[in-house]
């Protein structure tokens, strides 16, 4: 994780709120304080002050650990509210 750290940062990115999406795979979350809306097509994440939403298809939650979600299923976008 350190290596993702440093590139978010120097590339000015908040690294306690990012994220990576993998085409076809899924995608990894950090901060996630919770889940607000839930469904195969659509995951709407709550971090400390802004939602996070996913869009997709066969989307589904993965593991949650010290606040890192995992989402897998083909996501076609990623909105920041």
């Amino acid at each position: 994780m350190k290596l993702l750290e440093q590139i978010l940062e120097e590339l000015g990115a908040d690294t306690l709120k990012s994220f990576s999406v993998v085409p076809g795979f899924g995608g990894y979350f950090r901060s996630v304080k919770g889940v607000a809306e839930y469904t195969p097509e659509k995951i709407v994440l709550a971090l400390k002050k802004n939602k996070i939403t996913v869009l997709g298809e066969n989307l589904t939650l993965g593991k949650y650990f010290e606040e890192d979600l995992l989402i897998r299923g083909a996501i076609s976008g990623v909105t920041i509210d």
